[in-house]
């Protein structure tokens, strides 16, 4: 699905560049173009930041929940 159609983003390319490292629209915006032109796409753009936060915080527990020594390590 393409989430910002000024700049030709998609949504995989919008999580690559979250899972770089990206976390606030600006960063999106500065990386890829994003957000920067009409300006529609931003609330796609923080609802996939959300989506991804989510993920990770679940895959943390996940990782904790399995290997307990890694978390205190």
């Amino acid at each position: 699905m393409i989430v910002c159609v000024c700049a030709g983003v998609s949504e995989r390319a919008l999580r690559a560049h979250i899972a770089d490292g990206a976390t606030t629209v600006k960063q999106i915006e500065r990386r890829c173009g994003a957000g920067g032109g009409c300006g529609a796409c931003r609330p796609l753009i923080r609802e996939c930041l959300r989506e991804c936060r989510a993920e990770a915080c679940v895959a943390a527990e996940l990782t904790r929940a399995e290997a307990p020594e890694l978390a205190t390590a």
